[in-house]
């Protein structure tokens, strides 16, 4: 298939474009839910901006892989990498410091957020006999666990508990996927629909991604 061959050889850039897009929708769901802000909703969609600007900026490894890509996503992605990098030049040398030196492991820490506000939301505001109210807190339980895998690939020491951790990752996310269709069923919310496109592409160009290890002192 066409598509799948192309998320085999793009799938850094793909997953993201479709993430910033995707996450671009919970903003809109923030402000559309209920005829009025959802301030846990916008504070976790806001993360994901946040996040979104130090992946792009000081993601490298990404940026390798999505260099050696090519084509019109590849040029997009690394476009807005340079103005990532020239938004967060103004940040504070501490943080700035830390988002270098594991800029998956924060960025996905911090995608993990948009979870937890989806969570809090719904647990605070829902209805618990309510089919759209549990399809939120699937949604946002299953945020914070597939992205806290891929924010742990990050941080772990070895090479297979990091393909264990980014394998998890991908059909955890599916699963998110699956509770936003009963969201979006639920509720018929135009972003919820728009991101189930979106994070259903970028799911699928997650089994092809790997986050590569250092290799141990005196091994090649």
């Amino acid at each position: 298939m066409a598509m799948l061959r192309y998320l085999r050889t793009h799938p850094f850039s793909t997953m993201a474009l479709c993430n910033i897009a995707g996450d671009l929708c919970y903003v809109g769901f923030a402000f559309d839910s209920e005829q009025a802000v959802s301030l846990p909703k916008l504070a976790g969609a806001l993360f994901t901006i946040l996040a979104h600007t130090i992946l792009l900026a000081y993601g490298d490894d990404q940026a390798r892989h999505i260099a050696g890509e090519k084509g019109l996503l590849s040029r997009i992605v690394l476009r807005l990498r340079a103005r990532a990098q020239r938004v967060l030049e103004r940040m504070p040398d501490g943080p700035r410091k830390w988002a270098r030196v594991k800029p998956i492991g924060v960025s996905f820490s911090m995608l993990a957020l948009n979870g937890v506000g989806l969570l809090a939301d719904a647990l605070r505001h829902g209805d618990p006999g309510n089919w759209a109210s549990l399809s939120q807190v699937a949604l946002g339980s299953f945020i914070i666990l597939g992205c806290g895998c891929f924010a742990a690939a990050d941080f772990v020491r070895g090479q297979s508990a990091a393909d264990a951790l980014t394998t998890a990752a991908p059909v955890i996310l599916t699963l998110a996927t699956i509770a936003s269709w009963a969201l979006a069923a639920t509720t018929l919310n135009p972003f919820v629909i728009a991101s189930i496109v979106v994070f259903g592409i970028s799911n699928l160009a997650g089994y092809f991604t790997r986050i590569e290890k250092p290799l141990p002192a005196g091994k090649t």
